[in-house]
Formats: C-alpha cells, structure tokens, sequence
C-alpha cells in the first residue's frame, strides 16, 4: 500500500459507493473499466426471502446497454436452497423479486433459466467440473456480471459475490460448493461484479431472517474476491469467514488491486455469534442436515408452494433459537440444540467408517494444485527419491503377515505384497497400475489427471497427478474425530515387458491429514502368475484428542496397533485388486445425494429429536404434523438410517 498522500500504483479492482445513488454506478464502472460489449448475462440472487433489488438489477441493465451490450438477459438457477423452501421456477422467482422484464427508462430484457440449456463446462481436467455442465448462456456469453446482495449467513457468516456464481451452474453431487465457486471464479469469471447493500440484510442469518438495514451502498468490482471482501467488512466480519471466499483466496490469490470508498462496518451491522455458527457448520458439513438447517430457517416465503408438515415443525422451534443466536447468551439454546446434531452425525459417520462402508457418500473433488509446478524432472525422479526408502525396507524381517515394517524420520516405512495366480498380460490388461491408488481400500474420492508421456529403451512412462481421499486410518480415529485421508501427489507411471509401477509421493495435504503418504505399486510377472507389492513412507494426523498421547513411548501398544490396521487394510487392497481383475464390484461408499432429490424427513426427524432433547421434560414432544400436539415418543431414523429412540427421562 501507498503511503498516505501518495497515488497506489495497485491496479483499481472495486469501488464502495455510498449514499444509494443508481447514478454513482456508472461513474464506478467507467472508473473501474470493464470490457463489456456483445451480448450480456446478468446472473442475479433470487433466493427468497433476500433476493437482489430490482431497481439494481435494471440500473445494471441499463448500463450494459448504454456501454454497447447488444442484448442482455437477466437469469439464475434454481437450486435445492429453492425447492427445499418451495420454488421451483425461476419466472416465478424473478416476479417475487419484481423483475418484470422491461426496465424503468423502457428496456427490455429476458428473464432465462440459466440451468435449462447446458453445456460440458469448458475447464481443463483438473477441475472439480470437469466432464460436468454448465450453464450455456454463462459460458458463451461475452459479457458476464453477477449482481448479488450482501446478507450475514448462520454457516458460512456472509453471502455476496461468490454465492451468486454459484448459480452458473447445476449443484454438482458429491462436491464442495466453496470448490464450485473457485473453479467458475477460475475458468468462468465475470467482468464486472455489482453487490446490493442498499439494504444489507443482518442478523444471525440475514438471508434467511431478514433484518434490513438502510445502508444505501453499492459495492461495484472487477474482481469477485475485492467485492465480497468489501462485503465481509460492510457487515462487520472477516472476509475469511466464508469458506466460499477462504477456499477462492486460497487456489487463485488474493486481489492484486484495490478499493476505494469507505470501508468501515455499517452502523447496526451484527452477525451470528460464532459459536453458534461453528455449530452450525458441525451440521452442514452433511449435505442432508444442510438442507434441513436451510429450509427449516426462516419462512414460510411469499409464493412458496406448501412443504414437508415435518419441516413445519423444526421451522416452529428452531427460527426462533436463530433469531437469537447473535446475543452472547441468547446463542447457546440453538449451539446446545446444532452441536446435539453435529454430534450424532460424527458418531453415525463413525459407525460408517469401521462398520457400515457402504453409507459412505462418496467425493468429487478438483485435483488441488497445479501439476506444470513441477517440471518433468522432479516427475521422473521419483524412483530415485524411492530408492532410499527401498533401500530401507529391503531385507527387514517379515511378520506373521508378510509385512515388513520399521520407523524412519517417525513415518511408518513398509512393504507388503501379495502374489496372485493371474497371467501377468492378463492382469495389466485388466488392472492398470496409473488408477492403482484409487483400487485400494477405503477410497471415497479423487481426480486423476495425465501430464505427458514418452517411451524409450521398452519402457513406456506416463507422468501423473492425482488427489486422494480415504476414510479416516484407522478407521476407529473417525470416532475421536479423524479427519479423512486427503492427499495430492505427483506420479510416475512405467510400463515394461515384466514390470508395471507407478511411483508417488506427496506434495500436500489440503485438510492436513497427512505428513508422509509416498510409496510404489509394482506388479511383476512370476513363472506363477504375477506378483504384487506395494511399498511406502506413511505418517498421518491424529485427531486433536489424541494430540497429548505418545504411541512411540509406549511401542507395545503402538506395535500391535499398526500391524493391525495395516493387515486390515492391504488384505482389502488386494482384494480389490483381485476383484478389479475379475470383473466383481469392489468400491465402498454410495453415490452422494442428488441435489434435486426431495427433502428427507429422516433427516428431519434427527433435528427434532435434538430439539425435543433440549425441551427436556419440561416441554411437549413434538409431532410430526406440525399442530405441535403432544405425541408418544418415537423412534426417529437419521440421514445415515440409524433409527433413534428417545425413552423416559
């Protein structure tokens, strides 16, 4: 930054306008000096019961058609956050929010839904939308600006920019929004960013609880970051409260300009305390109790159709704890009912992770980080960087196992191997050694992604990248709070006559769970058939709550421990492998939920019950038509379909 009396030489990326005037947004633009020409797509917040101002909306249209837009159409997407509260049409939408198609100088405009005409999103392959769509009219369009509006959020603290992108595209199963929103922001970005803080709606949860406050500001940038950090401060928070922005920050850098205009928080403006909202997040990191939390806060809206009579009921007891949820004390009744919540969904994720695999969701994720970072030598030169570690593990006695192990630098170097009756041509024809991570056992999730490769001297070598994501090792750390196995490696693959290996090791670790996770998969052809052996440096995270605990003081403990989980696992990884061969299903996990399908009331039924438990004897039980009738407890099945029930005090 410039000393103070001395132009910044930082490029202008967004203005904070205040006193409310439409006539100061042009001024802005032209200070900021997009590129706006051709055709034009404004991608506006209509949820409900927070949607854009309309007088924005149509000034932006205006403006676009007065900089040389040719047409410009006005759209968004209907999401789960809409039907879940009942609207299913984006017309209907756009009239609730008074956008009626023809401005108030007379022009017309077109109110689209962007998530009717689709395209393969246009993004390279490491990318969590890869292979996935997107919408047309976003894609194609010269001239692309979101108009969001600034409101507080319970979970992610604040919605502006970023939320809104969201709507270029279908929710995609299985995948982070805050990796959505990176992923537009990086490939699909637009020219010109309005944020609507007229009236910035604040509170606990200001886009689901209005609480409008006369703020007569516009937040007018070029860069999406620069505007919802703008935001965040208008409103009185971090700007790295939201995970949507933190993620962004995080893959594409912060905002190499500037901003002018004030920024100091609006007078009035408040949030959710953040253990309420820490709470809240406990909850929302299952997409189902997600959607619950959402739709049972706040409502019902005008022109929503009629919802789930359960929903009814969790809107009846929990709106008002939100409501209250920005007061010191006022918070703790909804983080006492949320953390109840969080709590029951880890220990059913826990039961999952060691029992019950197969109610696993699985994950789509982009690969993390950028592969040509790392030049072809660093590539080929992993079996090199191995080699050590072969050296080490070489000669070692084995166990009763097979395996043989020791502890280097405080990782755990091992090998283990298992030899199958399989013709070695047959095996690689059917097994293929680039994709052996992703064959082992307890993987959720990943993206693969092909750098270059070359042949010389009858060796083939393909150079990769890859992120991993298993259940939790061991699997009972899941219980004291472990955190999935997230790894992004760089990989070489070499194919020979008699030998298939693919060589790795880690380059980071995006949720800090591991320290070490490098190693080798060979298959090797034997006069029997072919061998295979696996090979690595591991050493994980423990969860905080063992943070105090030292294994290696205590080896006779640790010993058998590790021997275990590791005979668990790699017997299952064989089995994969033996099972990839012969055509059989292998994979653990389930297909992650459909963002379009219904609310489910199991999932609502485990709201109620923490609820009812903090009502305590002195409240009614609640029932399930919403006439808040006393009813006879009653068994309720979570999201996980673990049933629960709640017996006499």
């Amino acid at each position: 930054m410039a000393p103070r009396g001395v132009p910044s030489r930082d490029p202008l990326a967004c203005i904070v306008v205040g006193g409310g005037g439409f006539d100061a947004l042009g001024s802005a633009v032209s200070a900021l000096a997009p590129e706006l020409a051709g055709a034009g797509v404004v991608l506006v917040r209509l949820r409900q019961p927070t949607p854009v101002t309309a007088a924005v909306v149509h000034a932006v249209v205006d403006l676009l058609q007065d900089k040389g837009c040719s047409s410009v159409v006005v759209g968004a997407t209907v999401h789960s956050y809409d039907r879940d509260r009942g609207h299913h049409s984006v017309p209907e939408l756009a009239r609730l929010a008074g956008l009626d198609g023809r401005t108030a100088t007379g022009r017309s405009y077109d109110v689209v839904d962007l998530g009717s005409d689709l395209v393969t999103a246009p993004v390279p392959d490491a990318s969590v939308l890869s292979g996935h769509l997107v919408s047309r009219v976003w894609a194609e369009s010269p001239t692309r600006v979101v108009v969001g509006r600034a409101v507080t959020d319970l979970t992610d603290g604040y919605a502006a920019c970023l939320t809104t992108l969201l709507g270029a595209a279908p929710e995609l199963a299985g995948a982070d929004a805050a990796d959505v929103a990176t992923d537009l922001l990086g490939h699909l970005p637009p020219a010109l960013v309005v944020v609507d803080a007229l009236a910035a709606s604040i509170g606990p949860d200001g886009g689901r609880l209005p609480q409008p406050l006369d703020s007569r500001t516009l937040v007018v940038a070029t860069d999406p970051l620069a505007a919802d950090s703008a935001t965040a401060t208008l409103l009185g928070l971090d700007r790295s409260t939201s995970p949507l922005f933190a993620r962004a920050q995080l893959a594409v850098g912060s905002s190499p300009g500037r901003t002018e205009g004030s920024l100091t928080a609006l007078d009035g403006a408040r949030a959710a305390h953040p253990l309420a909202r820490s709470a809240a997040r406990s909850v929302a990191v299952e997409p189902r109790l997600a959607r619950v939390l959402s739709a049972a806060t706040g409502g019902p809206d005008d022109g929503a159709s009629d919802v789930d009579p359960v929903l009814a009921t969790v809107r009846a007891v929990l709106t008002p704890l939100v409501v209250a949820a920005d007061d010191p004390a006022g918070h703790l009744p909804l983080t006492a009912v949320l953390g109840a919540v969080g709590a029951a969904r880890q220990g059913a994720l826990a039961w999952s992770s060691g029992v019950d695999k197969d109610t696993v969701d699985r994950r789509e994720v982009p690969l993390g980080f950028d592969p040509a970072a790392y030049p072809v030598s660093a590539y080929d030169g992993l079996p090199a960087f191995f080699a050590a570690f072969d050296a080490m593990v070489e000669g070692l006695p084995e166990n009763a196992d097979g395996m043989r192990w020791r502890l280097v630098d405080g990782a755990t170097l091992f090998e283990v191997g298992r030899e199958v009756r399989a013709d070695f041509d047959d095996w690689v024809a059917r097994v293929d050694v680039a994709a052996g991570i992703s064959l082992m056992a307890d993987y959720v999730g990943g993206r693969r992604v092909t750098v270059s490769s070359t042949s010389s001297g009858g060796t083939a070598r393909t150079r990769q990248a890859e992120r991993n994501l298993y259940l939790p090792q061991p699997n009972y750390l899941a219980a004291w709070g472990g955190e999935p196995i997230d790894v992004c490696k760089i990989e070489l693959v070499e194919r020979s006559a008699d030998r298939h290996r693919l060589t790795w090791r880690t380059v980071s670790s995006p949720n800090g769970s591991a320290e070490f996770d490098d190693g080798s998969l060979t298959f090797t052809r034997t006069p029997s058939g072919t061998l295979v052996v696996v090979r690595g440096r591991q050493q994980f995270a423990l969860p905080p709550t063992w943070a105090g605990l030292d294994l290696a003081a205590v080896p006779e403990l640790r010993n058998p421990l590790l021997e275990e989980a590791y005979r668990r696992f790699f017997t299952t990884t064989f089995d994969n492998l033996e099972a990839c061969f012969e055509g059989r299903e292998f994979r653990i996990g389930r297909p992650p939920m459909d963002p379009t399908e219904p609310l489910l009331t199991q999932a609502l039924d485990l709201v109620l019950g923490a609820v009812g438990d903090w009502l305590g004897d002195g409240g009614p039980d609640l029932d399930h038509t919403g006439s808040g009738a006393a009813t006879t407890p009653a068994a309720q099945v979570d999201a996980h379909g673990f049933r629960h029930v709640r017996g006499a005090r």
